[in-house]
């Protein structure tokens, strides 16, 4: 009965069973930064059942323009961003449970952690851990969500981002040709990297990043998550935010049978996933 008031207008709109879907969800969400703490906000907000949230990361200064429920008094050094993940949580949902994971995405134990999750996130930087992402994903047979934001400088800069979703095994970022095949390769490049966008980059050069950008990726990745589960429609493979024009444009060309919608899919650890362990 209390859920049924605190889930109302979302009743409304997915239904009695939408809402059951919702919460029979255990969400993986690697990256607990500008991205991803909005995407855990409307996770939570939505009723999932339980979030494991990956992440090696501490809080850093730069990082205050954007983390949702990040406290101005939050000691730097010294503060976990999947400790921040798991209170902004809490205040929104205690009864959701938080598992965390501070560990990165090229670990045993954040792979073992991904084997029991119902659906997983990605708010990563860089395409060598999508191409992890992507691969694991695949053969736990897990629907992936990947977002990503950008800020090109310029006069005026250029901005945006976009959304991809492996739903079902018919498109991945592979399929939809969104993986950088140099940058992809490049396994070593993480190691000395920040986790999250707008952090500093392997030259010591920071990116751009603010709140709204990348609560607008966030929205439009939680949305296709949201349909996708509830079953009002299945999610589009790829949605990409022009900022100069607000305007979001779809793309469903997807290149049917890449290696890991075909392949990969569902083989588990027979596929070597591991291999990524460093």
């Amino acid at each position: 009965m209390e859920d049924d008031k605190r889930f109302d207008r979302s009743i409304r709109f997915f239904g009695h069973e939408g809402q059951e879907r919702l919460r029979a969800t255990r969400v993986g969400v690697v990256g607990a930064g500008g991205l991803g703490t909005h995407v855990l906000q409307q996770l939570a907000l939505l009723g999932v059942g339980a979030l494991v949230v990956l992440d090696p990361e501490e809080l850093d200064n730069t990082n205050r323009n954007r983390y949702v429920s990040a406290r101005h008094d939050d000691p730097v050094p010294g503060t976990l961003k999947v400790d921040i993940a798991e209170r902004l949580v809490a205040s929104l949902a205690p009864d959701i449970i938080v598992t965390k994971a501070p560990f990165s995405l090229t670990s045993n134990e954040a792979l073992d952690a991904l084997e029991h999750v119902t659906h997983v996130f990605g708010c990563l930087d860089h395409d060598a851990l999508r191409l992890v992402l992507t691969e694991a994903a695949a053969a736990f047979r897990l629907p992936y969500v990947d977002a990503a934001s950008e800020i090109l400088p310029g006069h005026p800069p250029e901005f945006g981002g976009r959304v991809c979703v492996a739903w079902s095994g018919t498109a991945c970022l592979s399929c939809m040709d969104e993986l950088d095949p140099e940058e992809a390769q490049d396994t070593n490049v993480r190691r000395d990297r920040a986790a999250v966008y707008g952090l500093p980059l392997a030259q010591g050069e920071a990116t751009p990043s603010v709140v709204s950008l990348n609560g607008i990726i966030a929205s439009l990745a939680v949305t296709e998550f949201m349909v996708g589960v509830t079953g009002i429609r299945t999610p589009w493979p790829l949605l990409t935010y022009y900022g100069a024009s607000g305007t979001v444009r779809v793309r469903t060309d997807a290149r049917r049978g890449c290696y890991y919608c075909k392949a990969v899919r569902d083989a588990g650890d027979r596929t070597a996933v591991r291999r990524h362990i460093t």
